[in-house]
Formats: C-alpha cells, sequence, structure tokens
C-alpha cells in the first residue's frame, strides 16, 4: 500500500511584485526610485486599504534587504571588490533606502493602530482602555 501525496497550493506571501536578482546598478537604482515614489506618495501604491503602507514598506525593505544579501555574497565570493560600485550602492543608496523603507513601515503600523481604535470606539461608543 503507498502513500497518497496530494499536491498543495502555493499561495504567494505578497500580493504584489517586486524586483528579482541582482540586475545592472542602473535598474537597481531604478528601482529604489520607483519604490521611492510609492512610499511618498508620489506614485500609487500596489495595494490599497489600512495595511497598505505597512504592507508595501514592508515588502519593499525585504527586496533592499535582499538586494543587500546579494550583493554582500558577491563580496564573500570575491566576484566584487569592496571598492566595487555595488559596493558602495550597497552603503549609500541601499542603506538610506532601507531607513526609509523601515520609517514608513512604522508610519503604516501607526495608522493600522489608529484604524483599529477608530473601529473599536464605534463598535463600543467609547475609548478604549
Amino acid at each position: 500500500m503507498g502513500v497518497v501525496v496530494r499536491e498543495k497550493k502555493v499561495r504567494k506571501l505578497r500580493s504584489f511584485k517586486v524586483g528579482d536578482g541582482l540586475p545592472n546598478l542602473t535598474l537597481l537604482s531604478n528601482e529604489l526610485l520607483d519604490y521611492t515614489d510609492v512610499l511618498m506618495g508620489r506614485k500609487a501604491p500596489p495595494m490599497e486599504g489600512v495595511l497598505a503602507l505597512m504592507e508595501t514598506a514592508d515588502a519593499y525593505f525585504a527586496r533592499a534587504s535582499e538586494i543587500e544579501m546579494l550583493i554582500q555574497k558577491k563580496v564573500r565570493e570575491g566576484t566584487i571588490s569592496s571598492s566595487n560600485p555595488y559596493n558602495k550602492f550597497r552603503t549609500g543608496e541601499l542603506r538610506n533606502f532601507k531607513e526609509l523603507a523601515k520609517r514608513a513601515s512604522d508610519l503604516g503600523s501607526r495608522r493600522l493602530t489608529a484604524a483599529a481604535l477608530d473601529f473599536q470606539k464605534q463598535q463600543t461608543g467609547r475609548e478604549s482602555r
């Protein structure tokens, strides 16, 4: 008698796509500029609702961390040197973008908390304790 294995449906963790891999520096820079425009409100976010800012900023932060990891791997492997433009990108633009994304995620979290408190107030007719 054999074991029956059922395939599971694969669910994506993110409801929208972010960049992939380690393209050339021009594409990386443009990718971060596009993300910055969204986080700064100059472009529409990839999702709507109370969670939009936090979820979007978290996804962008994760992508920036992935880029950093890929660059660090290449430095460790000796594929690029510490003076390589990729490494300079990592310690400059990428580091600043990660800070911006982190702050945007924190702001989104505070907005979510405020919305939850407002909802609770509407449901109970009083302030939370």
